[in-house]
């Protein structure tokens, strides 16, 4: 311990004699393990730190999957999910949710809330318990005996002023009156996790018994959640899934036909949160240790380049009776002492890092603002400033303490030795390689991402302000009462000043939410397998394509006598017109839609632009609209196209105009389309930006690495380059000679990062969009944009070289 003090206190004095060189190298790794501290916080918030519910492992989300996995997943049936309850064993326990906005009203202004009917068993499935209050009981959720709900924390506090004598006191929702039995802990939001099929943050759960509703094997709406046996394993789910499959193929095949590719999977609820978002937070986990590993080359070539005035002390040292494992101990003491300082810089700016990132980072990241620097995080950030020790200070060290004669007899040569021009050498193409892989990652999202903003959308977002109304069902039973509302707030809203159209609509582009119905053309042959065509679906008002600027291409749009009791008519999208009509007018021909008899047909009445609904980097399928107003909508957002201005200048004016039409109406989710549209990118624009602020710190670190390194190499050659000028040399040969070996050196590091960037950019391809992870130009022009900040970082000290004195230069030696 005394010998450890020793060390410290000699490091210490050490290193304040050389602030300059301390400061540099303390912040060189601040960054360096800030970056990484700020990074394993995320990883820990959403990958590491486990579900806030009882024995989380166990639990899994069943999807309805058809052919081509992945994202085409579907809910499940009440049906499926009462043969689910009947025949899984696997299980001891199932629930079903399935999502239910909510008017809040009576305290106040009226407010949109998000709610989750569910199975009454939910919260013990989950093995939750509520803060208030009870859970749901067995009994409730049966017809007569399901006005009771669970609030969540963030409403309670939000809604209800955290009152704790909240339980017991009744709610209006959608009109009718709710008792409240209970509040959530503030981590149960459940479902919440951009995986599952509402991907809304929950606000209050009410009860529903879904046996009753176990006759609908085609409706399929609901999100199902089971708790495996002690001792239960995905496997053997996965075989009873697959059993229950066969059967209901054998006893339904109309309804699970082969060609669909249908099949029933269980997905472990981790999986479902995180599973899509996991690829892009690993790859900037490995982005991040590359500036890591870069910051710990620069600190060596630094300490590399100090020991050169510390050459004799450590001789003499040696000489005098230090053994070689007593120097080395204390260089490394010094590199820790280094390292530690830059932890504490580090941590202190991974705070501010993580705020950031907690208030910027997207919707679609769960758990994200729940990531903080905890002392788990203050140990990542210890154990890195070890190991960045070790990789920094190691090779310097035993380098410094050589034996004492190799030392003393080298002194008086006026060059630095040859293995230790190559270490150096080595150390600056190897940050350059580093920096390649993070620069090459970096440049493939930027041009992806640039692409993707590209994309036609299929509407013109500019100037359109969207917002969400939705009609209580107790007080809106029919369908005249609803058009005649949906009439109204169209009509109030068309009317303000200012305004160029507004139209209705559901579901709105990009919105997270999308329909999908199939259909069959009148006179074209069902598809072999009895597997009927499918399109995109949605209910618009007469003025929604203006509204949108979403363009007409042939015959019209619907007018307000499009309505119930008219005759049933269709807009349908270019593409189902191409696919379906080739070389025809489709204005005028038929289709038969999903619920309606195979003889009664809908007529094609105009044709429009194809619109990305879905997000921009999918095309999605064709599209059919019909009018809103003759349907039973009652929910639908309004598009309002206000050319001039700020958009958002009308919310006011808009919320007024509804209350007019209906007091206990709330408007909810307003927001411009421009918003929306960003909104549809912000997972991929995240990725980019964090990547994009690696990517320019590895720049900046290897540009001070090879401008470090080429000042030490032409004061160490001083006394070279003045003979090599007194037998007359120009001063543009040693230009030439300094620039040419910094940039060989750099040119291998470039040839060396390139074939590690083509094996890291593999790990980018399912966040690129229309481009592949060998783009050549961006390959090109991260080697360009290198090369050209290594010949600046190379012409100062060439130029200082190229003006050596050569007089000075032998009289100095």
């Amino acid at each position: 311990m005394d010998t450890l003090l020793q060390d410290l206190r000699y490091a210490l004095r050490t290193l304040r004699r050389s602030p300059g060189f301390a400061a540099v190298a303390v912040l060189t790794l601040a960054l360096g393990i800030g970056a990484n501290t700020a990074i394993f916080s995320v990883l820990q918030a959403v990958l590491l730190r486990p579900l806030p519910f009882a024995d989380a492992d166990r639990l899994m989300v069943f999807w309805n999957q058809y052919a081509g996995g992945g994202p085409q997943k579907g809910a499940i049936s009440p049906s499926e999910f009462a043969d689910y309850r009947r025949s899984l064993r696997a299980f001891e326990s199932t629930a079903a949710v399935t999502d239910w906005n909510a008017n809040l009203t009576g305290r106040g202004e009226p407010e949109r809330v998000q709610g989750f009917i569910v199975s009454p068993n939910l919260f013990d499935v989950l093995g939750v318990r509520p803060a208030l209050g009870r859970a749901f009981a067995p009994g409730e959720g049966v017809e007569g005996n399901r006005e009771v709900a669970v609030l969540s924390h963030a409403l309670w506090q939000r809604s209800f002023g955290a009152d704790p004598a909240v339980v017991g006191t009744t709610v209006r929702l959608n009109g009718n009156t709710y008792t409240v039995v209970g509040v959530m802990p503030p981590e149960v939001r459940f479902p919440d996790a951009p995986g599952l099929l509402f991907p809304e943050r929950a606000d209050l759960w009410v009860p529903r018994a879904w046996e009753s509703f176990a006759d609908e094997r085609g409706n399929q709406y609901l999100r199902v959640v089971g708790r495996l046996r002690e001792g239960g394993t995905a496997e053997g789910a996965a075989a009873e899934l697959r059993a229950l499959a066969a059967r209901f193929q054998a006893e339904y095949p109309e309804s699970y036909p082969v060609a669909s590719g249908w099949r029933p999977v269980a997905i472990p609820l981790r999986e479902e949160y995180v599973g899509q978002v996991r690829p892009a937070l690993l790859v900037l986990a490995g982005a991040v240790g590359l500036v890591l590993l870069i910051a710990c080359a620069n600190v060596a070539n630094l300490l590399l380049a100090r020991s050169a005035a510390r050459r004799r002390e450590i001789a003499v040292r040696s000489a005098v009776g230090a053994a070689r494992g007593r120097l080395v101990r204390q260089l490394l003491t010094e590199s820790l002492v280094l390292a530690l300082a830059g932890a504490v810089a580090g941590v202190a700016l991974a705070s501010w890092g993580v705020a950031v990132l907690a208030r910027v980072g997207p919707r679609s990241i769960p758990r994200l603002e729940e990531t903080t620097v905890d002392l788990r995080v203050a140990g990542f950030a210890l154990a890195a400033s070890l190991l960045t020790a070790a990789l920094f200070g190691l090779v310097p060290a035993l380098q410094l303490a050589r034996p004492a004669a190799a030392v003393l007899g080298a002194a008086g040569r006026a060059s630095p030795d040859r293995g230790r021009r190559r270490l150096r050498s080595f150390l600056v193409a190897a940050q350059v390689a580093l920096a390649v892989v993070v620069l090459v990652g970096a440049g493939l999202l930027l041009r992806s991402f640039a692409r993707l903003q590209g994309t036609d959308p299929g509407f013109d977002p500019r100037g359109v302000l969207t917002f969400q109304v939705s009609l209580p069902p107790l007080r809106y039973d029919s369908l005249d009462q609803r058009v005649a509302v949906w009439d109204e707030v169209l009509g109030r809203v068309a009317a303000l000043p200012g305004v160029r159209a507004a139209g209705g609509v559901n579901p709105l582009p990009l919105s997270g939410d999308a329909w999908s119905a199939s259909f069959m053309v009148e006179g074209q042959p069902v598809p072999p397998g009895g597997e009927y065509p499918h399109a995109e679906y949605a209910a618009v008002s007469p003025d929604y394509f203006r509204a949108m600027g979403i363009s007409l291409h042939a015959g019209r749009a619907f007018t307000g006598a499009d309505r119930a009791g008219a005759p049933a008519v269709a807009v349908v999208d270019e593409r189902l017109a191409r696919r379906y009509w080739p070389g025809e007018d489709p204005v005028g021909k038929r289709l038969s839609l999903a619920g309606q008899p195979d003889t009664v047909f809908t007529e094609v009445v105009g044709v429009v632009e194809h619109v990305r609904a879905v997000g921009l980097h999918q095309e999605g399928e064709p599209q059919v609209y019909v009018p809103l107003l003759q349907r039973s909508n009652r929910s639908a957002y309004m598009a309002v196209s206000a050319p001039r201005g700020d958009p958002l200048r009308l919310a006011a004016a808009i919320r007024a105009e509804v209350r007019r039409a209906d007091p206990e109406l709330p408007i909810a989710k307003v927001a411009t389309m421009e918003q929306v549209l960003a909104r549809a990118t912000a997972d991929r624009q995240f990725s980019l930006v964090v990547l994009a602020v690696f990517a320019a710190a590895a720049l900046l670190l290897a540009a001070v690495g090879i401008y470090g390194v080429a000042s030490y190499l032409v004061a160490q050659r001083t006394r070279e380059i003045g003979i090599r000028m007194a037998l007359g040399a120009r001063g543009a040969d040693v230009l030439r000679l300094v620039a040419g070996e910094g940039l060989a050196v750099v040119a291998a590091g470039i040839v060396a990062g390139t074939v590690g960037a083509l094996a890291f950019a593999r790990l980018l391809s399912g966040l690129l969009y229309g481009l592949t992870a060998t783009d050549p130009l961006t390959y090109l022009g991260v080697a360009l944009l290198l090369g050209a900040v290594a010949t600046a970082a190379l012409l100062l000290p060439a130029r200082r070289a190229s003006r050596v004195d050569p007089v000075v230069a032998l009289r100095a030696e």
